[in-house]
Parts: structure tokens; sequence; C-alpha cells
């Protein structure tokens, strides 16, 4: 008899049931033709001794690829990719597949390699949350020619046979820029992630055309389209902040880059007006007003998308703002930091918040 702390096996399953190991087998991997009787016995055995098949072992005797699945981050850090990812987890276990996950920190080089040992490792599929720039169209290569499926959070990972789930970034860039024009400002101070990101370039798009016609609106001498990180944010805005015609209003492109401004902020005791492109966790705490998107739904589009369903999901997609994918929309979450008038300027933030 196995002793009490031992992990049952399908040989114990078997003993206890009094049936060859093959037929065990046979019952618990729901094959047919085997005696109700004799299936009952197997069964009942499996449930006395806690016996559970290794799902993944399972799989690959049926001829299934592997449960995991990669996932690539360029950064642990970005809040928005964070909350991506604990939402790709939830959905990934809730139909027993397991990511496999790698933070590139922004290393191009790092990032091709991990594609390749996915290959090699034939995993169900790939989910692209962030790409560094450079390394794009390294999935356009594997999709054609691996057969492995690739969904991308990151609309400069395209091409035959990626499926793209993304926010509209064009929108988001709009939507920020438009909520400052509202409360009064003219005067606006842009920081941006990498420049050669689409990701970037779609969201100046929006705040370009937000700003159109508007001879009034100052911003071109205000703008820092390749500060993407908090450090390079906090000195970018520290160094706008402490000059004389200092903007009354910043807008950031990314959760990250916002932190940092609010860091500057905070150790300047000056406190301009805020709009953030994506939701971060002390957002609301601290008063930030963001631009965000539903990530969970994203989440869930994605891994349907894994799988094979490549429909619009449940219809909260639309049209990609022109540049024929599909995307989902964004709204402006007002908290105050994005609604104080120029004048109000210094009553943003809480102090030594």
């Amino acid at each position: 008899m196995a002793k009490q702390n031992d992990r049952p096996t399908l040989a114990t399953v078997a003993a206890r049931a009094g049936v060859s190991i093959k037929t065990a087998s046979r019952v618990l991997n729901g094959e047919k033709h085997v005696a109700q009787a004799t299936a009952e016995k197997v069964e009942e055995a499996a449930a006395e001794l806690g016996f559970r098949l290794n799902p993944t072992a399972r799989r690959l005797r049926a001829g299934g690829r592997s449960p995991y699945v990669g996932v690539v981050l360029s950064s642990a850090d970005d809040p928005y990719q964070a909350r991506v990812f604990a939402a790709l987890e939830a959905e990934l276990s809730a139909i027993d597949l397991r990511p496999v996950v790698t933070v590139t920190g922004d290393d191009p080089d790092r990032e091709e390699t991990f594609l390749d040992e996915s290959l090699a490792s034939d995993l169900s599929g790939l989910i692209v949350v962030r790409s560094h720039p450079e390394a794009t169209g390294i999935y356009t290569r594997a999709a054609s020619t691996s057969g492995t499926r690739i969904v991308s959070f990151d609309p400069g990972v395209r091409g035959e046979g990626i499926s793209i789930v993304a926010g509209d970034e064009i929108a988001a860039g709009f939507r920020a820029a438009q909520q400052l024009l509202d409360h009064g400002h003219i005067a606006l101070g842009v920081i941006g992630d990498h420049s050669t990101s689409i990701i970037t370039t779609r969201r100046l798009e929006g705040i370009r055309s937000a700003f159109a016609g508007r001879h009034d609106v100052g911003w071109r001498a205000y703008v820092r389209e390749d500060a993407h990180d908090e450090a390079s944010a906090k000195n970018v805005v520290a160094a706008w902040l402490g000059s004389r015609s200092a903007p009354s209003a910043l807008i950031t492109l990314s959760g990250t880059l916002t932190q940092g401004a609010i860091d500057a902020c905070r150790r300047l005791d000056e406190w301009p007006a805020l709009v953030g492109i994506d939701d971060f966790p002390t957002a609301e705490l601290l008063d930030v007003t963001v631009v965000d998107r539903d990530v969970e739904a994203m989440a869930a589009e994605a891994v349907r998308r894994l799988r094979g369903a490549h429909g619009k999901g449940d219809g909260r997609l639309g049209d990609g703002g022109g540049k024929g994918q599909d995307v989902f929309p964004v709204q402006v979450i007002a908290r105050g930091s994005g609604e104080e008038r120029p004048e109000a300027r210094g009553r943003i933030l809480p102090r030594n918040s």
C-alpha cells in the first residue's frame, strides 16, 4: 500500500481497481470500449486515491502541443504591461494553459533569442504585449515559417498570420489633449516613449489632430518623444518646470512616464495639470486623470484569438482609425489632475503625497 504522503500514480490506481495499467489509462483518458463496471472501478479507485492525470502528459500523448504559451514583455515595471500579464494569466489558466514569460529589458537580441527558443519548444502560441521597435519584424518571419499562432497587443508587431488586439492609440492621444484644451490649457508639454514605436507615433498623431486649427496652442517647444523610462521622464519634466515659461499642463504617453512626471512635480512642489495615457495602481489615490482601455476584455480577446477565434468577439472592437485593424476603444477617467484650469496650478495633487 502506498504511504499516506506518496503521490498516487497510474500504477497504484490500477492496483486498487484490480486492472492492468493499460486499462486504467484507457479509462482515465476517456477512451471508449471499456466495460462500464470496469470503468466505474477505475474511476472509484482514482477518486479514493486523489489521482489526477498530468494534463501536460495527456495532451502530448494525444498529439497536442505544449500547454505553455510564450508571453513577451519589454518591462516588468511598466504598469500597463503588468496589468495585461495578470489578465492574460487568468484567462489562460481558465483553459489549462500557462504562460512562459520573458522580460526583454528593451533588448531586441534577447527578444529574438526568446522567440527562437519558444519555436523550438513547440509552444501552443505566443502573445506579444510589448516589443522593441527594432524587433517587430522577427514575428512576421516566425508566423509565416512556423505556423505558430501569434497574438500581439503591440500594433508594431504585424503581418500575415499575426492577430492584433490593441487600443485605439490615435483616439487616446486625441482625448488626452482635448481634455486639457477643454479646461483652458494652451501651453502643453508632451512626454513620449520610443520615438520609432507605432504606439508613440499614433498617440502623437492623435494629439496633433486635437490641436489642428488652434494657432493659440503651444506644444512643439514642449515635446520630448524619446523619454521611455521613469528617470528620463522625471528629468524632462523637472527641466520644463524649472524654466521661466513652464507649460501649464502635461500629457504623458505611458503609465511609467506619468509616474516619472509625478516624481518631478513632487520634488519641485510644482503641479501642472496632467493627463496620462494608461492607468496605473496609484493613479486613483493621487487623483490622476488618465486615458485607458478595458485590459481584461483585451486579454480575453487575445486568448480567444490564440485558440483560433479570429472574429470580432463580443463586438467591443472597432475600426483602427483608418489603420485597417480592429482596436478596443479608450475612455477618459477624470480624477482631477486633468480638470484643473491654468489659474489653479499648484492644487492638482496632494502635497507630499
